[in-house]
């Protein structure tokens, strides 16, 4: 738990934030939320549970645009890093929560 605080609050390294939270975390929570759906679909549960499952990645979606964000804002980051970080993870939630 303590991990995601630090990186709510920006405090990690923008590779580590970028890379390991926001691009393979995100594509990993989004995945798994995905395919539950599928199962749940294909198992004849209720549409709408399956639809919960579905959009259940989109809060975690905020936290990795938040987390990379701050990340993006620390002070051995250039402008120009932080800036292309902060476009492409957005983009990159964007992508996650319209799939």
């Amino acid at each position: 738990m303590q991990a995601i605080v630090r990186f709510w609050c920006g405090e990690l390294p923008l590779g580590r934030a970028f890379w390991l939270w926001g691009i393979l975390g995100g594509a990993i929570v989004n995945l798994v939320s995905t395919l539950l759906a599928l199962m749940l679909l294909t198992a004849h549960a209720p549409t709408w549970l399956a639809a919960l499952v579905f959009i259940a990645h989109l809060p975690w979606n905020v936290v990795l645009l938040i987390g990379v964000w701050r990340s993006a804002g620390r002070d051995e980051t250039s402008r120009k890093t932080a800036d292309l970080a902060r476009m492409t993870i957005l983009a990159w939630v964007v992508a996650l929560s319209l799939l």
